[in-house]
């Protein structure tokens, strides 16, 4: 009986690990910036470009840290979890693995043509295996060891934080949106 997830299911969790760990990144981007005098000049100016640069490391950085931080202690990420979804390591659950795995489904996800050849040589594969799972020799099966309602939770949260985080800061990071919808200033004194 072949357990493996569905490349599906696999790509909407990668979008959702990918929108989790970077509304995590984006809350301890805000918690450095209220903490600093930075926050006060946010408000009234545009994020320089290396500003945005800078961040975008910082999350991608983040995004790396989180996702061999849980693959290794739980085997599954928020996002596979939300779906019922865990990591089977062939060759054991070592940090060395986990690294290589994480690195190459970044620059994967990162550089959207390479993500598109590994998910398409995935599914036609006997193995369900995308790139980094043939080089960590792994599989990602539709079964899971913990509850699947932590991972919605997480998700849920992390997703929450991201949105509360583009709407605060959605003028600095340059995103000005015009929907032409009347300004009540219900609150505004």
């Amino acid at each position: 009986m072949n357990n493996n997830a569905s490349m599906f299911n696999r790509f909407v969790a990668v979008i959702l690990d990918l929108l989790t760990f970077l509304g995590f990144a984006a809350g301890f981007m805000m918690l450095t910036l209220n903490a600093s005098s930075i926050d006060a000049e946010l408000h009234f100016s545009t994020v320089s470009r290396n500003e945005l640069i800078r961040s975008g490391a910082i999350m991608i950085g983040i995004y790396f840290l989180l996702d061999i931080l849980l693959t290794r202690v739980f085997a599954t990420t928020p996002g596979k979890l939300a779906l019922n979804c865990d990591v089977d390591f062939h060759m054991g659950n070592t940090i060395l693995y986990n690294i290589l795995r994480s690195f190459v489904k970044i620059v994967c996800l990162f550089s959207v043509v390479l993500a598109l050849f590994s998910y398409v040589a995935g599914a036609s594969s006997p193995d369900m295996q995308t790139f980094h799972d043939r080089l960590a020799k792994t599989n990602v099966t539709n079964s899971t060891r913990m509850p699947r309602f932590i991972g919605v939770i997480v998700v849920l949260v992390g997703i929450g934080i991201l949105i509360y985080f583009v709407a605060t800061y959605h003028g600095s990071l340059g995103i000005n949106p015009s929907l032409n919808l009347p300004n009540y200033k219900i609150f505004d004194l």
